[in-house]
C-alpha cells in the first residue's frame, strides 16, 4: 500500500529510517483516511464516480503505473500503446471508484442498499443450501475485489477471508474494521493451516483471491507465460473434500455489482496424484481469469508484478 501511494524508492528508503517510515505511515494514512471520511458522506454512486475521476487524472503520474504498462503489455501484447495508456487511466479510475466504495460495503452487505448488488449463482455445491458444508472461493482483483465476500453475506453464507496485513499498522486496522464490518471473518495469511482448519471446522467457507504472484507457488501459465501461482485452494479443497467455487465480480454501474459464483473446478478423476489435481485445477482457474481479465481489462488490478522479470510480450 505504501508503494501504491509513495512510491518505491521512498518505501525502500524508509524502511531504513524507522522515524521516516512511521512518518511517512502518517501521512499515507491520512491519504487514504480524508478520501474516505469524504466519501462516507456522499451517496455510493456519487462517492463512487468522484473516486474514480480523480484518480483517473492523479494515477498515470504515481509510481506504480509502470507496473500497470507492464502487466497490462505482456497480457495483452497486441494492444498499442495508446491503448495501453488508456487502460492504465481506467485501471487507476477502477482504484479510486473501489477505494471510495469501501465505506459503502457494509451497508450493502446488510441488505440496505440492495439495489446496488446483484447475485447471479451457476452452482449447485451444497455450500448455497442451509447448513451446507464450507467450501472455497476463489476471486481475481477485478471490479471491487471486496464485493464477492459482501455477496456471501446476503446469501447467509459464514465465509473467513485470508488477507495479507499491511505494513503500514494504522492502515491495517482501518482495512480490517472495514472489512470486518462487512460481516465475515479474516485470517491473517501466515497464520498457518491450523487457522483455516479451525475456520472449515466451524462451518465457515474460505475466500481467496488468488490472481497474484506469489514465491511460494507453482509455476502455472497465465496470459501465455509461467506465474509462481498458489495452489492453496485447490490443496484447500482437495485436502477436506470442499468444492472450489470460482466468484466474478462485474461492474454494472458506479457502486453497482454483478456477482457470479461459477461451478465447482473438479481434477479428472484418472490422476491419482493429489500435487497434479492440485495444479490442474489451479491451471482451470487461471483461464477462467484470463477470460474475465479480458472482457474487463479496465478493471483489473494489477499493480504488483505477475511474471518473471525477464518475461516479454509474445
Amino acid at each position: 500500500m505504501a508503494r501504491l501511494f509513495l512510491g518505491s524508492s521512498l518505501k525502500k528508503l524508509a524502511d531504513r529510517a524507522p522515524l521516516l517510515r512511521q512518518f511517512l505511515w502518517a501521512i499515507e494514512a491520512l491519504l487514504v483516511a480524508v478520501p474516505l471520511g469524504i466519501t462516507r458522506l456522499l451517496p455510493p454512486g456519487a462517492a463512487s464516480r468522484a473516486g474514480r475521476r480523480v484518480f483517473r487524472l492523479i494515477g498515470p503520474y504515481l509510481d506504480k503505473t509502470r507496473k500497470f504498462r507492464r502487466n497490462l503489455s505482456l497480457a495483452f501484447p497486441d494492444r498499442s500503446p495508446t491503448e495501453i495508456e488508456a487502460l492504465i487511466r481506467d485501471n487507476w479510475g477502477n482504484v479510486g471508484a473501489t477505494l471510495a466504495e469501501f465505506p459503502h460495503l457494509p451497508a450493502i452487505a446488510h441488505g440496505r442498499h440492495t439495489e446496488h448488488l446483484e447475485i447471479v449463482n451457476h452452482s449447485d455445491s451444497d455450500v448455497f443450501q442451509p447448513g451446507g458444508k464450507p467450501a472455497i472461493f476463489v476471486a481475481a482483483h477485478l471490479s471491487n475485489w471486496e464485493v464477492p465476500a459482501v455477496a456471501m453475506r446476503q446469501l447467509g453464507i459464514p465465509v473467513s477471508g485470508i488477507y495479507t496485513p499491511l505494513q503500514n499498522p494504522w492502515l491495517d486496522r482501518m482495512l480490517y474494521r472495514a472489512r470486518a464490518a462487512i460481516g465475515c471473518g479474516l485470517l491473517p495469511r501466515d497464520g498457518g493451516i491450523r487457522a483455516v482448519m479451525q475456520e472449515i471446522d466451524k462451518g465457515h467457507s474460505i475466500g481467496l483471491l488468488v490472481d497474484q504472484r506469489v514465491d511460494s507457488g507453482e509455476p502455472v501459465s497465465f496470459f501465455g507465460h509461467d506465474m509462481l501461482t498458489s495452489v492453496t485452494p485447490a490443496r484447500l479443497a482437495l485436502r477436506y473434500g470442499c468444492d472450489l467455487i470460482p466468484v466474478r465480480v462485474e461492474r454494472t454501474a458506479a457502486a453497482r455489482f454483478r456477482v457470479t459464483f461459477y461451478p465447482a473446478i473438479t481434477a479428472p478423476a484418472d490422476v491419482p496424484d493429489r500435487n497434479r489435481k492440485a495444479l490442474l485445477m489451479t491451471s482451470e482457474i487461471n483461464k477462467l481469469f484470463e477470460e474475465w481479465i479480458t472482457e474487463q481489462p479496465q478493471e483489473w488490478l494489477c499493480s504488483k508484478r505477475r511474471w518473471a522479470k525477464d518475461a516479454v510480450p509474445g
